[in-house]
């Protein structure tokens, strides 16, 4: 990263569902360099990826809690790298940073940072993410190499052989059913002894191996594969 990249403003998006973190984290991101600007923020995934998505409120990154309700962070992080590696990508999380790293990596993000460090590690990561990079020794990957192998994987999964059936872990398999019985996420949790951001996390690599856009098409794909 050169000296000069530090001499631009950078407009931040910033996405947590719960409104009082939002609030306070938008306000503390922008406080934590005067050329970090804080264009928007939303606890609603959906308005996230539409505003990404488009001219004039895309941001050059991206902060993202991981724990967003019916969707992880890292799933949101996933669609925008596989349209885009225009976007740096930072995730934020209060829970323990070993249950995500990898969906983060693997979601094309650029870093991963407890809430409690955002105000020693976001600055610097903030810089990395609006070029693209991660911080260095970090393990991310950048945005441009996310962005060919999500889209890489996306071409070569399309359509999965029936001669090889996918395999999901026995969790996996297990919040699945549950909600293939119908079952809601609170319920889920509560029967698995795990929080909800677990069960979010279980169907999100699910949907990963079963090259599944979401819950409802991993449900498909276990019917007719006779996984559950």
């Amino acid at each position: 990263m050169t000296d000069t990249s530090d001499l631009r403003v950078i407009a931040v998006g910033i996405l947590d569902n719960d409104s009082l973190a939002l609030n306070a984290i938008a306000m503390m991101t922008s406080r934590l360099s005067p050329r970090f600007h804080v264009i928007w923020s939303t606890t609603s995934p959906a308005v996230a990826l539409q505003r990404c998505m488009t001219n004039g409120t895309r941001p050059d990154v991206l902060v993202s809690d991981m724990a967003l309700g019916s969707i992880t962070g890292a799933e949101i992080c996933a669609r925008i790298r596989r349209r885009t590696p225009a976007i740096g990508l930072a995730c934020i999380t209060s829970y323990d940073l070993d249950a995500y790293r990898q969906d983060v990596i693997e979601a094309g993000a650029q870093c991963l940072i407890a809430k409690d460090r955002i105000i020693k590690e976001l600055p610097q990561a903030i810089r990395y993410a609006a070029q693209g990079e991660p911080v260095p020794g970090s393990g991310f990957p950048t945005a441009q190499e996310a962005y060919l192998k999500l889209n890489a994987e996306r071409v070569s999964g399309t359509r999965l052989p029936e001669s090889d059936k996918p395999s999901l872990s026995s969790r996996e398999r297990d919040v699945l059913r549950l909600y293939a019985h119908g079952l809601s996420t609170d319920e889920i949790a509560a029967l698995l002894n795990v929080g909800r951001g677990s069960v979010f996390t279980y169907v999100n690599r699910a949907c990963r191996k079963l090259h599944a856009a979401d819950r409802k098409e991993a449900l498909a794909v276990c019917a007719r594969y006779d996984l559950l």
